[in-house]
């Protein structure tokens, strides 16, 4: 793995202490690990730091101590809605989105969800943006790397660094990068080059670790702002971050294609984007290309409900190593949709201020691997 930054490390060194204070379970002792993911919207600390949205200001009598510690309760009641039986509540794994800074993962760990016994954190760096990409963790972590997003290739730090973690699955490494990528406010097509950045820098990252063992075990998650689908979505009006696995727009951007037949998608060949398959089997590097398997398919549903219109703008992506039934092996994903997370029409229920009630716009969404005996 790349050397860890500063920040990371610091992060890493605190998670030791905590840990070695706990009693921790073994690493995949059940034979299977549990990862959520979940952008918990905009979760802000009681203090004006400066990078809080206006509606969480203390000062301007806002938002308040009491405000908060609701919002890291209720964030804790969806995270430990998603956990297994037979050990401590909640999944092993807990990929977060939209974190402030480590104090607020900290209240998280220690406070709200002590129960769950995550022994290990870890944030990346915010670079001048308003939160951060984190990870909760009982199983240990073996090394972090943050790699930093510039913005629409000006040159400035988008602020959603994405977050490596190397973990100990049982004495495997398991690699998760937890992501944050542009919303579509300010449009879906203006703002896609700033998403196809993002799937360029988790390809090359990814890339990088097949290259050196293509059966490693990768999972990127988060919130990408745009389903697996969205190519087909928007009938390949423009190139998108994500492009399916034998699509039109797969096709224009297969590395090397010949030329364009009448009426095919324009040539983007050019254009470094991630290619996405919806059956477990068809994970592999093609010609150096990583191809991830997307559960979305195979479970239904959505994460994220806007004007009546719903998507899955959050997901998991498995390496090849995650989808051969072998070592930690692929076995289920699901939509975490407890009732008191959704309203009446089966939408997410958002976190209101002015109400003090609600959880966020967003879904968690939670993936099971099994750990395979080794020759099984």
């Amino acid at each position: 793995m790349r050397a860890p930054c500063a920040a990371a490390l610091a992060s890493l060194s605190v998670a030791c202490l905590l840990a070695a204070r706990c009693a921790m379970p073994g690493s995949g002792s059940s034979g299977e690990v549990s990862i959520l993911s979940y952008n918990v919207k905009s979760l802000f600390d009681a203090r004006d730091d400066g990078p809080e949205f206006a509606e969480f200001s203390v000062s301007a009598g806002r938002w308040s101590e009491a405000s908060y510690r609701l919002r890291l309760a209720n964030v804790a009641k969806a995270v430990l809605a998603a956990g297994k039986d037979g050990g401590p509540p909640g999944p092993d794994v807990a990929c977060l989105v939209e974190i402030e800074n480590g104090t607020v993962l900290e209240d998280l760990r220690a406070g709200t969800l002590a129960l769950a016994r995550y022994g290990f954190s870890a944030i990346a760096p915010a670079n001048g943006g308003p939160f951060a990409n984190a990870l909760l963790s009982r199983l240990p972590i073996l090394g972090l790397s943050s790699h930093a997003l510039v913005a629409g290739g000006a040159g400035r730090p988008s602020g959603r660094a994405i977050l490596e973690a190397e973990l100990d699955a049982g004495g495997r490494s398991l690699v998760i990068l937890v992501c944050h990528w542009k919303s579509r406010l300010g449009g879906e097509r203006e703002t896609e080059g700033e998403r196809r950045e993002a799937a360029a820098l988790v390809r090359s990252i990814v890339g990088a670790h097949l290259a050196s063992d293509p059966l490693a075990e990768v999972l990127v998650c988060g919130d990408f702002n745009e389903g697996p689908e969205e190519a087909d979505r928007i009938a390949g009006a423009y190139p998108t971050a994500f492009v399916g696995l034998g699509s039109a727009g797969d096709e224009a951007a297969a590395p090397g294609a010949g030329p364009a037949r009448p009426g095919a998608a324009p040539d983007w060949r050019s254009i470094p984007r991630l290619l996405v398959a919806s059956r477990a089997g068809d994970a592999r590097s093609r010609e150096g290309e990583p191809v991830l398997f997307s559960p979305w398919n195979e479970s239904g549903g959505y994460s994220y409900s806007y004007r009546g219109e719903r998507s899955r703008l959050d997901g998991f992506l498995l390496s090849p190593g995650l989808a051969d039934g072998a070592g930690l092996a692929y076995r289920g994903f699901s939509v975490v949709d407890e009732s008191f997370l959704v309203s009446g029409s089966g939408d997410p229920i958002p976190w209101s201020t002015a109400a003090s009630a609600g959880f966020s716009d967003h879904l968690p969404i939670l993936l099971v691997l099994d750990l395979l005996p080794e020759g099984s």
